[in-house]
């Protein structure tokens, strides 16, 4: 304040008229003075200055230059991209005179104030037009000439934004395809007119922009109601949405880099592995949809739970999804990020009482996956998963959140190297008794749908790291690069209660490893070569329908 009452006091080119709050902020009103003219200028303090730049802006609303936000702020040298809080309101008020000496708005005003004006594509997008976006393996084939299939799939306006994406079939053969096209989504798909002409200078002219394009599909393109024409010269490619009554729309078109996998690193290999995950509440949801954005298209769900209000909290499904069975719901959300993911569902609780065919094909299902995660919390279903991992020498997971979430434990059984999960489970029971503590319970629950007891009290922060763990160490299982057998058991804790010291106190518990009479399970040889007597004759016996 000082330093602008002694500039006011100078005389030279600003006066001070008065301090005063303006919207509840300190500001200082005054003149600046330039070729002559009086410039009424407000220089407002903000609550958060120093850290946060003053500005200045007419007293009045005017607008005196490009520089300039509307009738208001000018935009001047010292701006919240270069601040610094060594700068005070004498340098601000000093860059709003020389802005206004250069351009001289009151008197000549022929010269311009050279821009700093520094956009990104980001900062610029939907500044004047709506986008476009194709990927850039897309655009190549277009400009070369060799795509097929091209359409667009025009999404719903959103927050003033109306995207359209492009797209043809290489890209719809990709597992992370754009997505087809419902009306429930509000999405439609739209025609794709392509041309190597220029386009024509009057947009308002379709007549003219339909001469562009080959006479087969010439009166299409006059007539289109929602089509996007594309002009596509040396390499680039212009964009117009064709809208009703004649109407076109120009377009910003956004190449996109084809990074798909480059965040996650994970390509390839992993495509072929799968998951069974058995529990869908709050972290088998997370478990799933971390392990799908990290790569892994193929899996498995099982959970005939119903999505309820009250799994809101925690549940990666929404309002949109209440009332209908979670692995459904879920598996619509998987397909929306990755829509040409191989998603199975089992709308059955293992505990629940049904048909033992049923329960076979279904644990059947279960085997199969490359690796099986159990995310039910419920300790009968844990061993019975367990068991089965074991029979099928299958990787097993088992996720379990402490009540009031104070911490987890992720426990692993990798065959031919970990106990089985119901030995390792009974050697972590050992391990608490030498502790002197009794292991802590995942709260009270029936594993049934709606009346499921007392949810277990554990929010939602607990919830996502002990699930982005347990998807850390499944997809090192499957990546081939598991966690030590010394790790195969993790204690994770979330708060200083039972023997945690705290948050992000992680305690390896060694489990033993598998004892040569569980790794040495050799098949019977005689029930082998019976099995496979049996199995001959049934491939060669007639199709009776057995």
């Amino acid at each position: 304040m000082r330093c602008v009452s002694a500039l006011g006091g100078e005389g030279t080119w600003f006066e001070l008229g008065r301090w005063r709050f303006f919207k509840g902020m300190l500001c200082a009103e005054g003149v600046i003075k330039v070729h002559g003219h009086d410039y009424p200028v407000r220089l407002i303090y903000p609550d958060q200055f120093p850290e946060v730049p003053a500005w200045v802006e007419p007293q009045e609303k005017v607008r005196w230059s490009d520089h300039q936000y509307g009738e208001s702020v000018l935009c001047l040298e010292l701006r919240p991209d270069n601040w610094h809080p060594s700068a005070g309101g004498v340098d601000v008020l000093r860059s709003a005179h020389d802005l206004l000496q250069i351009e001289d708005p009151m008197g000549e005003g022929a010269t311009r104030a050279p821009s700093a004006h520094r956009y990104n594509q980001v900062q610029s997008y939907t500044w004047w037009t709506n986008p476009v976006l194709i990927s850039s393996g897309c655009a190549q084939r277009i400009v070369a000439g060799t795509s097929s299939g091209v359409i667009a799939l025009r999404m719903p306006p959103d927050a003033e934004i109306w995207p359209i994406i492009i797209h043809d079939e290489i890209d719809r053969s990709k597992p992370q395809r754009p997505p087809v096209a419902t009306f429930e989504k509000w999405q439609t798909d739209i025609p794709v007119y392509v041309t190597s002409a220029q386009p024509p200078a009057n947009l308002d002219d379709r007549a003219a922009i339909s001469l562009q394009f080959t006479s087969d599909i010439r009166e299409q393109v006059q007539t289109s109601t929602a089509g996007l024409a594309l002009f596509v010269h040396a390499e680039n490619i212009s964009a117009f949405h064709l809208m009703p009554d004649g109407v076109t729309h120009n377009r910003a078109v956004y190449i996109l880099p084809d990074d798909h996998g480059a965040r996650s690193g994970r390509v390839g290999e992993t495509a072929s592995k799968s998951a069974a995950i058995i529990g869908c509440g709050s972290v088998g949801s997370k478990i799933a949809e971390s392990m799908l954005r990290s790569g892994v298209h193929t899996i498995t769900l099982v959970d005939g739970d119903v999505f309820l209000p009250g799994n809101l909290e925690r549940h990666v499904l929404d309002w949109q999804d209440v009332g209908i069975r979670k692995v459904d719901a879920l598996k619509k959300k998987l397909l929306s990020i990755v829509p040409g993911a191989t998603i199975k569902t089992i709308t059955d609780n293992l505990s629940w009482q049904r048909s033992a065919k049923t329960h076979a094909w279904q644990v059947q299902e279960i085997a199969s996956p490359t690796v099986i995660i159990d995310a039910t919390g419920d300790s009968a279903t844990s061993l019975f998963l367990g068991a089965v991992a074991y029979a099928n020498e299958k990787p097993f997971l088992s996720v379990e959140v402490f009540e009031g979430g104070i911490g987890a434990l992720v426990s692993t059984s990798i065959p031919e190297r970990d106990p089985p999960y119901v030995a390792g489970r009974a050697s972590f029971l050992a391990w608490c008794e030498a502790k002197g503590v009794k292991p802590p319970q995942s709260g009270e629950r029936r594993y049934e749908m709606i009346s499921d007891g007392v949810p277990m009290a554990a929010d939602d922060a607990s919830i996502t790291i002990t699930a982005g763990n347990a998807a850390r160490i499944a997809l090192d299982i499957l990546d081939g690069r598991p966690q030590p057998r010394s790790a195969a058991w993790l204690l994770l804790g979330y708060s200083a209660q039972w023997i945690f010291a705290g948050n992000g106190d992680t305690i390896w518990l060694d489990v033993g490893a598998r004892s040569p009479a569980e790794a040495s399970a050799a098949p019977d040889t005689d029930a082998v070569a019976h099995a496979a007597q049996l199995f001959r004759e049934w491939l060669d016996a007639p199709d009776t329908g057995a």
